[in-house]
């Protein structure tokens, strides 16, 4: 129902009148201009997030207690870099105690290998977890009477995702699909693009030999981490409204994925949909805005591989001159490239 939702926002959005275009020569101008400039943004992320343990042929979810962090990009030319953790400042949780403590870390960035070969590579990690499903997994253990509160923590658990994607545009390039990446690049015209990707994920789950339940803290023999890694064949489009100063950006890709457990037999074939929305303004010299991502699995299953299921950031950034000794550095790499 939601996939059928947002392709249907996705069919009427062409539909809104046209708003400001800019000539080719105009867009020529920018992104010369573009090449010398550096884009910095901050803000703030909630992640929505599980990751599954499989036990006894049930999935049971883990989660990290604090899911606000901060986020910063930085962008120079085609260096696209993001990263976040959790500072103090953003631990509005106030269940530790009973949830444990969890520690984020991201990094990654995005490029194109050529004008329409998008390549983007992220790593994230995620430190200490609580065992959402305790009570089930305890009647599982020793009975339905079993009926105590409270959660199984994990504080020494980690939690590595590394993840890629290798896009091909059929409808629109570079220049087109730029401020699709992020808030860092400015709008500059409504765009149409068509896109098909490899979405590759690799995660691996360990230190899991350390457990707090009720205060007290239960230390086991280290077991060897549990990886898995998931495979999905992505293909849809977006579109980018501006009026103004003023812009909406919306993508949809359906796709298709494979799943699997390394070293157990427990893998499978499946469909479901990722898109991401954002609402912004941009001058030229200061951005702010907000957005969401959604990913949907059409499977029980949905929490072992990892997915975020949705993820809200707003942020707030600005453009400044980068150096000259910088810039003439960079000419050089991109004279290589060419």
């Amino acid at each position: 129902m939601k996939i059928i939702l947002l392709s249907f926002l996705f069919c009427i959005f062409p539909l809104i009148s046209f708003g400001q275009e800019i000539s080719e020569n105009e867009t020529a101008r920018y992104l010369e201009e573009d090449k010398k400039k550096i884009s910095v943004v901050a803000g703030l992320s909630y992640l929505h997030n599980s990751f599954g343990l499989l036990y006894e042929n049930k999935i049971f979810r883990l989660r990290p207690n604090d899911a606000f962090y901060t986020e910063f990009f930085l962008r120079y030319r085609w260096l696209d870099v993001s990263f976040s953790f959790a500072p103090k400042l953003t631990n509005i949780n106030n269940d530790d105690p009973e949830k444990g403590k969890s520690k984020y870390f991201n990094f990654g960035f995005t490029f194109f290998l050529a004008p329409k070969i998008r390549q983007y590579l992220y790593f994230s990690q995620v430190k200490g977890l609580y065992f959402q499903d305790t009570k089930e997994f305890l009647q599982l253990l020793y009975g339905n009477d079993y009926n105590e509160e409270g959660y199984l923590q994990f504080p020494d658990a980690k939690y590595r995702s590394f993840k890629g994607e290798t896009s091909y545009l059929w409808i629109g390039n570079k220049s087109d699909y730029r401020s699709f990446n992020n808030m860092t690049y400015q709008p500059l015209k409504d765009v149409f693009v068509i896109s098909t990707g490899l979405f590759y994920q690799y995660n691996i789950l360990s230190n899991m030999n350390k457990t707090i339940y009720q205060g007290n803290t239960f230390t086991e023999i280290e077991n060897s981490p549990s990886k898995d890694f998931r495979i999905a064949l992505r293909s849809g489009g977006g579109i980018q409204k501006k009026i103004k100063n003023w812009y909406a950006i919306l993508e949809v890709y359906p796709e298709v994925y494979y799943a699997k457990l390394i070293d157990e037999d427990f893998h499978e074939f499946n469909i479901g949909g990722y898109s991401n929305g954002r609402l912004g303004y941009d001058n030229g010299k200061w951005f702010f805005g907000a957005g969401a991502q959604l990913n949907l699995i059409n499977s029980s299953n949905e929490n072992f591989y990892s997915a975020t299921q949705w993820l809200f950031r707003a942020g707030i950034g600005f453009r400044f001159n980068s150096p000259t000794f910088v810039n003439k550095n960079f000419d050089k790499i991109d004279n290589i490239l060419k």
